[in-house]
């Protein structure tokens, strides 16, 4: 499955959030018919979403990918020593890190007492390369250039980066043997043939993941920019708003708050720019929606009830932390799960149609 999670967060219920959902059931069929049921050509111009350029890399697992996984594997398993000797390949260092970019830290680029065991690939090279041979309690610096493409955040593709790294521990791993006893009493595989497949794919699809999310990030922009809003539905408008605003007026009421100052607290926010606020995120939503149901009907798209379970099952699993569809549909209606699985069909349908240029060709 192609998984562009779209509009995830703008769709889903969640408590203390600018969403809501309905709790209308419409079933397999009836999200098209059910949900703006009317002609959608009087209130939006949609842009045009087939063949629009975008930028991608193109990916391939290589055996030295899955080495590279076999070997955290192998380290998730092991038994730590500490050493009073210097870093090498092989070694777990618990360290401090913050990383820079023009001066400024940037995000994602800083950790307190992180775990990395050197070799495994989770740094680039240059960051690991700088450790080997620190003993604890040893403060080091590095500067060198991000991969270009940087698949891991692809937007500090190619940028100069600035690390300082402060070394707490070193510790000696202790690895179990790499054998058919070990993929099968600690990784429950039949054999390493069956392991060493499972890890191919895996990669795989993480790596189709990455490639979806960011070629989705640029067509959807294009396409939700360039779609002009006519006028809006003023029921929709009007229904969605109550339910955000009620919500929220909910919540106080639960925690005995006056609603002024719970609005200030939670949103750092007059009521009035809170209702501006609210008013304003319904707006974008149904813009959303109303590109995406465009979309689907000019595209036919449907959702069978094999793949409703399926994708929806992935979402319980992956995304939610929930351990059972039968779990998701507790939290979140049919019909709500329902759409969301066709907005995410939608996405896909756009990144499928785009003109792709390769940057690593």
């Amino acid at each position: 499955m192609k998984k562009v999670i779209a509009l995830l967060l703008s769709m889903v219920c969640a408590a203390g959030t600018m969403v809501s959902c309905s709790k209308a059931d419409d079933g397999f069929d009836g999200i098209l018919t059910h949900n703006y049921n009317y002609d959608l050509s009087e209130y939006i111009d949609l842009a045009e979403y087939k063949g629009l350029s975008a930028e991608g890399y193109r990916y391939e697992v290589t055996d030295e990918m899955v080495e590279e996984q076999i070997l955290a594997t192998r380290s998730f398993y092991s038994r730590l020593t500490d050493v009073e000797r210097g870093a090498q390949i092989g070694d777990t260092v618990y360290i401090d890190y913050v990383g820079t970019i023009d001066g400024a830290e940037f995000e994602g680029g800083s950790e307190t007492d992180c775990e990395l065991t050197l070799g495994t690939g989770t740094f680039p090279d240059e960051f690991e390369d700088a450790i080997l041979g620190a003993t604890a309690e040893t403060e080091l610096s590095v500067d060198f250039t991000f991969p270009d493409p940087y698949l891991t955040a692809p937007e500090y593709s190619g940028m100069d980066v600035h690390f300082d790294i402060h070394v707490h521990t070193v510790c000696e791993q202790e690895l179990p043997e790499y054998n058919e006893d070990f993929v099968r009493g600690y990784l429950g595989y039949d054999s390493i043939a069956d392991f060493e497949a499972g890890l191919r794919q895996l990669l795989a699809d993480r790596y189709q993941n990455m490639y979806y999310q960011y070629v989705n990030a640029q067509v959807w922009n294009t396409v939700y920019e360039n779609t002009t809003v006519k006028k809006f539905p003023e029921d929709e408008i009007r229904k969605q708003y109550d339910e955000v605003v009620e919500a929220e007026k909910y919540y106080a009421g639960m925690q005995g708050i006056n609603f002024a100052d719970y609005i200030g607290v939670n949103y750092q926010m007059t009521e009035d720019e809170y209702y501006a606020f609210v008013q304003e995120e319904v707006e974008k939503r149904i813009k959303r929606e109303m590109i995406c149901y465009a979309i689907a009907r000019a595209e036919n798209i449907t959702l069978t009830e094999e793949e409703y379970k399926k994708r929806a099952t992935e979402y319980a699993l992956d995304y939610y932390g929930l351990d059972s569809l039968e779990a998701f549909e507790t939290v979140y209606s049919h019909g709500s799960i329902c759409q969301m699985l066709m907005f995410d069909k939608v996405h896909e349908v756009i990144v499928d149609y785009a003109e792709i240029t390769y940057l690593n060709d």
